[in-house]
This record gives C-alpha cells, structure tokens and sequence, in this order.
C-alpha cells in the first residue's frame, strides 16, 4: 500500500511540474498594443495576421542588452540557413528613443516592434518574460510551436 502511495505521489509531482507551454495566445496578450519603427500602434495580434501563412521566428531582446547582443550573431547565422521564416523582434527596452537609437547597430534583418510596457503588459505576463533574450516559434496558422528558449537551437527550425 505504501509503494502504491509513493508512486501515485510521485507521478502526482511529475505530472504538475510540467513546464507551462502553451500552444496559442491570450486575447489579452494578442491585444497588446506595441510601436513600429515608424511610431505607429500594433497590436501583436496584427503583427501575427500580417505573417499568417508563414513560420515565424521571434526575439525578444532590448539594445541596451549584451546578451541580447551576443545572441544576434547566432540569429544572423539562423536567418542565413532558415530564409523561408518571418523574423520578428520585439524590444523591452527602456524607451522608444533608447530603441530606436540601439536598432542603428542592428545587422539582423525582419521586423522590428518595441513593447512600451517593457515586459510587464499582457504580452509579458502572458510569456511570463524574466530573462533576455528569449525566442519563439509560432507556425503558419499562428500557434505556438516552441514557448520558451534563452538561444538559437535546432528546435527554432
């Protein structure tokens, strides 16, 4: 009986320590309102209706970052063997004008979007957002595919 216990509790801890990993968006974090280049509003989920039908490949990152930083040599490596993907990059840094100053020594090439609410709005809550950079998959009918890496790895392809 104790063995029956212990392998029901055990299984118990397994099963709930799974890894939060969820396949599509929240209305709330699809309604996010970010800022273009060009300092319009977007909400994320006109970004994902502009890219439908195709893989996209998202980053999360801010400029100001030197991790995120680090990470654009691998992303450009990506984007060379991996040219049939979108490639959208959402900043968090910690102003429109910091961004907008940091993209001048960008070499990536996709989208680029800045979260006003640094992190901390819908879409972050939602990406539960505690590090940078952090990547993303979605596929061609919007859904996501991989949640949550901290590097470019073969799962992105």
């Amino acid at each position: 009986m104790r063995q029956l216990f212990f392998y029901v509790l055990v299984s118990f801890l397994l099963i709930s320590c799974g890894a939060f990993q969820p396949k599509v968006f929240t209305n709330n974090a699809l309604d996010e309102k970010l800022v273009t280049i060009e300092r319009d509003s977007i909400t994320f989920k006109e970004i994902l209706e502009k890219n439908k039908g195709k893989e996209i490949f998202a980053q999360i990152f801010a400029t100001y970052c030197p991790v995120s930083q680090d990470s654009f040599d691998d992303v450009i490596a990506f984007q060379k063997e991996n040219r049939d993907k979108e490639y959208v990059f959402l900043s968090v840094d910690h102003s429109y004008h910091d961004w907008k100053n940091g993209l001048k020594r960008m070499k990536v090439k996709g989208q680029f979007y800045y979260i006003p609410k640094k992190g901390k709005g819908a879409l972050g809550k939602f990406l539960k957002l505690k590090s940078i950079p952090r990547f993303l998959k979605i596929d061609k009918q919007g859904n996501i595919t991989v949640f949550k890496t901290s590097k470019v790895s073969d799962k992105l392809k």
